[in-house]
């Protein structure tokens, strides 16, 4: 039996992520930074700060080439513009060095359209498997 506990498909990425904590006690800084993969059940980003376990995200991911998979009307050049916004759960934390941070993401909230497109992309851009 495999250790692999993932539910989905991961692909490498090297797009940027706008993300910012969500709160109702402070100001939360906001922080663009690449994120290194994505999945239909999160992603991995660097971080130029260290965020607790548990802390809720608001995510704006750019996707490259995710708009031919989108279900709106437009050319797929523009729909890859506009940023898939999630709600995400910071669930692992790795300190790289003293000023950047690995974060592991899972979603919690994505509109079921753009979910459903983020699958899509995924499937397409995977290597196929032997």
């Amino acid at each position: 039996m495999s250790s692999e506990r993932r539910q989905y498909r991961r692909i490498p990425m090297g797009a940027t992520v706008a993300f910012q904590e969500i709160t109702f006690t402070k100001d939360a800084d906001p922080a663009q930074s690449a994120y290194r993969d994505v999945s239909g059940g999160g992603l991995l980003l660097s971080s130029p700060r260290e965020i607790p376990l548990g802390t809720l995200l608001k995510l704006e991911m750019r996707v490259p080439g995710w708009g031919k998979h989108q279900d709106h009307l437009g050319p797929a050049r523009e729909l890859d513009m506009r940023p898939l916004v999630a709600v995400g759960q910071v669930v692992r934390v790795e300190a790289i060095d003293d000023s950047q941070f690995e974060l592991g993401i899972k979603f919690l909230n994505v509109h079921p359209d753009d979910m459903t497109a983020l699958l899509k992309y995924i499937e397409a851009s995977s290597p196929e498997e032997k």
